[in-house]
Order: structure tokens, then sequence, then C-alpha cells
């Protein structure tokens, strides 16, 4: 995985250290191999998880294009 997509899962809230006095299970993390097979951790911490807009919601628009079929 490049450099690139590694730093659209930090644009969502994902880290690669976790803050020394936090508790781990108040994270979710995700193990993600780059392309030199190096795996990397990220966490992200489940209480502070951003609320996706109307561009990131597909249903709505899953709705409008079902209203435009009948």
């Amino acid at each position: 995985m490049s450099e690139k997509k590694i730093l659209s899962f930090e644009k969502i809230g994902y880290t690669k250290d976790v803050p020394e006095a936090s508790d781990l299970d108040n994270f979710e993390t995700i193990s993600v191999k780059i392309k030199s097979g190096e795996t990397i951790t990220l966490y992200r911490n489940k209480l502070e998880k951003e609320e996706f807009d109307e561009i990131s919601d597909f249903s709505k628009s899953w709705n409008i294009f079902n209203s435009h079929l009948d």
C-alpha cells in the first residue's frame, strides 16, 4: 500500500501512534501492509469518529437514484 493510501486513512481519523495515557480498548485498529512488506498498525479512537457528510453517505444517493426509476 502506498503512502498516499495511508494518508487517506489519516484523513478519517487513524493515527500511527496511540497517546501514552490512553486505553487500547478505546481504539479500533487496522493493520496495513505497505509495498516493502512492512505491516503498519493504525489506530482510531472509537469515541472520536467523524460523522459522514452527505457525499460519503451512499444511502441518500441510492434513495435518490431509486426515486428517479419510478
